[in-house]
């Protein structure tokens, strides 16, 4: 029996699982409904796209996606879509920022009607750069931080 006070050690860890084989091929992950609250590694620097694809919108339902290997490769993509595919799945604003302060280049991409958000390009993605997404119950809503060495790596579409 454990002590008063104390969560238990499944609650107290967030599961996290690492996505992307560094400089190889990367393998798709779709996310299934009960891996809400998950947060997720970002290990892709190859030149292909890494397709993430989020469960069936549920209200509460919470991601986190954290950059551990930059992407330097110029076609290296990490690309995210709802699980319908239709258009005004996605809203919410993500702020870029440039490795390089000097130039202070800070950009947002704002979504309003959009199913595809697409990471990445020819001016490489820091490490540390996070995205947060969570559902309520009808659009998944997108924030987060992503660096690059010029702004506009971060794409919403349809």
């Amino acid at each position: 029996m454990g002590k008063v006070g104390r969560a238990a050690t499944v609650a107290s860890k967030q599961r996290t699982e690492t996505l992307g084989n560094g400089t190889s091929a990367a393998v798709a992950k779709n996310i299934g409904k009960d891996e809400t609250g998950e947060l997720y590694l970002i290990d892709h620097n190859h030149a292909s796209n890494l397709t993430i694809t989020l469960p069936p919108k549920r209200d509460g339902a919470y991601f986190k996606f954290i950059w551990k290997t930059a992407m330097t490769d110029n076609t290296a993509r990490v690309v995210f879509n709802s699980n319908t595919n239709t258009a005004g799945d996605f809203g919410g604003t993500i702020v870029e920022y440039t490795t390089h302060a000097t130039d202070g280049a800070v950009a947002t991409e704002t979504c309003g009607s959009e199913d595809v958000l697409t990471i990445g390009g020819s001016d490489d993605t820091a490490i540390g750069s996070w995205l947060e997404v969570v559902c309520d119950g009808t659009t998944w809503w997108w924030t987060g931080n992503i660096i690059g060495a010029a702004v506009g790596l971060a794409v919403f579409s349809t």
